[in-house]
């Protein structure tokens, strides 16, 4: 199978709702085959379902305002996302680089973010 523009918008409109209904138990259907998941480029992988659904945790406490996900290219089996989330904490912006495998099965996560200092 290819990814596809398609694909991926329905993936990450899956994921949105997941998110938004703090659903940590679906997001097993998203992350069950991921090799490596970052938090952060910077931080080591994740490698277990158990740890990666831990991270997501800290979505029961968030109340979201809005949150939006924008493909900015797909590459092989390789989606580049831009992300924007506000939030009662403030206002996050990020990229999402997404592999995925021939059964587009998500397989690597990675996660770059800034949050909007206001004042």
């Amino acid at each position: 199978m290819q990814l596809t523009n398609e694909f991926l918008r329905d993936w990450l409109d899956g994921l949105r709702l997941v998110w938004l209904g703090k659903d940590i138990d679906a997001l097993k259907s998203y992350f069950s085959e991921v090799d490596k998941y970052y938090e952060d480029p910077f931080s080591v992988p994740v490698t277990s379902l158990v740890d990666i659904l831990g991270l997501w945790e800290e979505v029961k406490s968030q109340d979201i305002d809005k949150l939006v996900f924008d493909i900015l290219a797909i590459e092989g089996a390789t989606g580049i996302v831009h992300w924007h989330l506000v939030d009662q904490t403030g206002t996050f912006d990020g990229i999402y680089v997404i592999k995925f495998n021939q059964d587009l099965n998500c397989t690597e996560f990675r996660q770059w973010s800034c949050e909007k200092i206001k004042g």
